[in-house]
């Protein structure tokens, strides 16, 4: 099936590694002209040239959009160079790493921090690249949120709290854009094997004393830990084949939607 996303651009942000670096591979493999970014040069760098030695089309972007200066350079480079049609709102995370120090143990500061990262970076760029979309009269706002904010494991209460902000702001969004052929949609996801994710599954099987490590156990853990019915890890590209959907005009009547991608996740 033709997506339609020859001639699109599409900026992916987080795109050096892990899930957006998938999304900005497919993105690109559709058709779309992708705008790689990150905050590593050289990584950043080596996903735009994977993009180019499969024939696709990829620009760079540096800087930390936690901070407003970097966010904005980062925002009038790409207006330069004609803005985009799509944006994926990928880049987050938790600040402080992923220690299971529960909520009690999680400070205040982490939280503003971690709200940061994940929700303020991303009303930071749909303000100032989703007005020229509506202008065009057509565009995609798409968030990578994450499952964890629809369970509330007792883990990372600060990271879940902070997507459950993106889905909410996703829905508003929506109904701020109407009429403006502009859609915004997010995409939940659950248990994705990334580079980030490796070592929380390698520790999960150790404290199950799992033999093999969890590429061994994988459905016991996809199954009995994580409760999914499909009976394996997610891998990044289930979650940009959601975004390549959601980002083509195939999904013209979709928007407003938290779309969940979790494997089964009950």
């Amino acid at each position: 099936m033709d997506l339609g996303l020859s001639g699109k651009r599409a900026l992916v942000t987080g795109s050096s590694s892990g899930i957006g670096a998938s999304v900005a591979l497919m993105l690109a493999a559709e058709g779309a002209h992708v705008v790689v970014h990150g905050r590593d040069k050289e990584r950043t760098a080596e996903t735009a040239a994977t993009i180019r030695d499969h024939g696709g089309r990829a620009d760079e972007v540096l800087g930390d959009l936690t901070v407003e200066s970097e966010a904005a350079a980062a925002c009038e480079q790409i207006l330069a160079s004609g803005g985009v049609d799509i944006l994926v709102n990928n880049a987050g995370g938790r600040y402080g790493g992923w220690e299971r120090n529960g909520w009690l143990a999680t400070p205040p500061g982490n939280w503003l921090e971690t709200y940061k990262l994940n929700v303020v970076s991303t009303a930071t760029l749909i303000n100032r690249l989703a007005p020229v979309m509506a202008e065009r009269g057509w565009g995609r706002v798409i968030q990578i949120a994450s499952a964890v904010a629809l369970h509330q494991p007792p883990h990372f209460p600060d990271y879940q709290a902070a997507k459950a902000a993106e889905i909410n702001l996703t829905r508003s969004l929506s109904r701020s854009l109407a009429g403006t052929g502009v859609t915004a949609n997010c995409i939940s996801a659950g248990i994705i094997h990334t580079p980030g994710s490796a070592a929380e599954l390698d520790d999960i099987a150790a404290e199950l004393r799992l033999d093999g490590g969890w590429r061994a156990n994988e459905r016991h853990i996809a199954v009995d830990v994580f409760q999914q019915t499909t009976g394996r890890v997610g891998r990044p590209e289930d979650i940009a084949a959601a975004v390549c959907y959601l980002a083509s005009p195939r999904a013209d009547f979709v928007t407003g939607v938290n779309l969940v991608v979790d494997g089964g996740t009950d």
